[in-house]
């Protein structure tokens, strides 16, 4: 029988402490490698950003317009972005009053620089006009003159509104309502500086008012065109931006047909989850939905 004394019970109890300490102790260690790891990952993941421009869409690219909402995770995204030193803008088609029903978050969020209009209106983080290309009063003329006489709706941007030039009809107000919000009041146009136009038209209506449109800035929807001044658009505001602002990298974010030339310009062009086959097509690389957190998520693997 072996006898085991009261000393060599204790030492066996020190023993196993010890190994558990040790245990512990080497647990411990790990853990602070693991943090001191991914803290040299987050430092090396500011250095690789450090001199990037990074320029979002607003609708189907930030904003979610089925919920009319901006996740924590995107708007957290935004702010840690800035933080680190990069330059963040906003590269939109909407018009400014059209970004007054945005979440509160959006609302308050102060981009580095605020393209507006399709790249009609470039503000700086202040606010401050920094460029604003108006169609002239002539074509403009034109444009209202050929609506009336054809019955067709139109909706007009200026600098600090947003109005339909013509009666408009039911199905106007509601994609206006469905998408922003709120809906352009109805203010006849009487010689104003119009940043951006929106015809409602389709089938023969389309093809005849082609013709008055062919020397400006425009893109094509099923069932409208959205006008601008002549090689005005998002792509061209955007390069202005980077002439004037010298990064080594340059991002762009879209969704939409509008976004084309904004994609094919950017050194990376980043198309969501759930854009158009046509912005799929000239981006570098596709991405997650806008529900589905995909910028967060892109970001964050960069």
């Amino acid at each position: 029988m072996v006898i085991v004394t009261t000393y060599e019970k204790c030492k066996f109890f020190y023993t196993r402490k010890e190994i558990v300490i040790t245990l512990i102790s080497i647990e411990s260690q790990c853990e602070f490698i693991i943090k001191i790891e991914n803290s040299f990952k987050k430092i090396r993941k500011r250095i690789l950003l450090r001199y990037e421009r990074l320029f979002f869409d607003m609708d189907g690219t930030l904003y979610n317009n089925k919920f009319h909402e901006v996740s924590e995770k995107t708007f957290k995204m935004l702010n840690e972005l800035q933080g680190q030193g990069h330059f963040v803008a906003l590269c939109t088609s909407r018009c400014q009053t059209e970004l007054k029903n945005l979440p509160s978050c959006m609302r308050n969020f102060q981009f580095d620089c605020m393209i507006s209009d399709g790249g009609a209106l470039i503000l700086d983080r202040h606010k401050e006009v920094l460029e604003m290309n108006c169609i002239s009063k002539a074509t403009m003329k034109t444009i209202d003159s050929f609506c009336k006489e054809r019955n067709l709706v139109y909706r007009y941007s200026t600098r600090n509104g947003n109005y339909f030039g013509t009666p408009y009809s039911k199905y106007a107000h509601d994609i206006y309502f469905h998408l922003y919000l709120n809906s352009p009041i109805f203010k006849p146009y009487e010689n104003d500086d119009v940043l951006n136009l929106l015809v409602f038209c389709e089938g023969k209506d389309k093809e005849k008012f082609r013709p008055l449109i062919k020397d400006l800035g425009i893109v094509e929807f099923f069932d409208c065109f959205e006008i601008r001044a002549n090689q005005i658009d998002k792509a061209t505001a955007v390069k202005k931006i980077m002439d004037f602002h010298k990064f080594d990298t340059t991002y762009c974010f879209g969704d939409g047909t509008n976004d084309v030339d904004m994609l094919k310009m950017a050194d990376v062009g980043v198309a969501m989850g759930n854009a158009c086959d046509a912005l799929k097509e000239v981006s570098d690389v596709v991405i997650g939905r806008v529900d589905e957190d995909g910028i967060y998520n892109f970001l964050m693997r960069k």
